[in-house]
């Protein structure tokens, strides 16, 4: 099937990531409360966050549905950091995360998920992109921005790989929780 799926594809391109994002650096002005802290790390409305100045919240950054956040702890899978997506409702990040805004016209949401978290292909980009230190690496934007990746040219195209990375996701979730006999 995958052979099949890759005969289909259509001719990728090479942009540069400055083409495709730029970093935002739009503060809460007050319309995001504690209930809307995101944990980067995890991807989820930290319901528990607790902030005694709520004049704080407006040292953090707004992160819209579709928008990247780097985040920089080293770990097994991601030796430079990674990048998240925000695909779980517009929030409020800590000052302390770079968030990218996608200036894509069209762009779907669930491929650039799946392309953000590749380290095959993120990780050669935050080599050229990161300083490291003991446990974290720190973006460094004006190269990030800089760095020329491959990427489909529709949307269509986006789509339907984003469909069908989601089905082999699926699959592979069925099968782990097959029990065996």
């Amino acid at each position: 099937m995958l052979s099949i799926f890759h005969s289909k594809l259509a001719a990728w391109e090479q942009r540069k990531l400055g083409e495709l994002y730029k970093k935002i650096s739009e503060k809460n002005d007050g319309t995001y409360g504690t209930d809307r802290i995101i944990s980067v790390a995890n991807m989820y409305f930290k319901s528990d966050a607790k902030i005694s100045d709520k004049s704080y919240l407006k040292t953090y950054n707004v992160f819209k549905v579709g928008d990247i956040a780097f985040e920089g702890n080293k770990s097994k899978k991601y030796a430079h950091g990674r990048f998240v997506e925000n695909n779980i409702g517009d929030g409020i990040v800590s000052h302390v995360f770079d968030v990218f805004r996608p200036i894509m016209k069209n762009y779907d949401l669930q491929y650039w998920s799946y392309f953000i978290n590749n380290e095959n292909v993120m990780g050669r980009v935050l080599i050229k992109s990161t300083n490291s230190s003991t446990m974290m690496t720190n973006l460094v934007s004006k190269d990030f921005l800089k760095q020329s990746i491959a990427v489909p040219f529709s949307y269509e195209e986006e789509r339907k790989i984003g469909e069908f990375l989601s089905v082999i996701d699926t699959l592979i979730a069925l099968h782990q929780r097959k029990p065996f006999l």
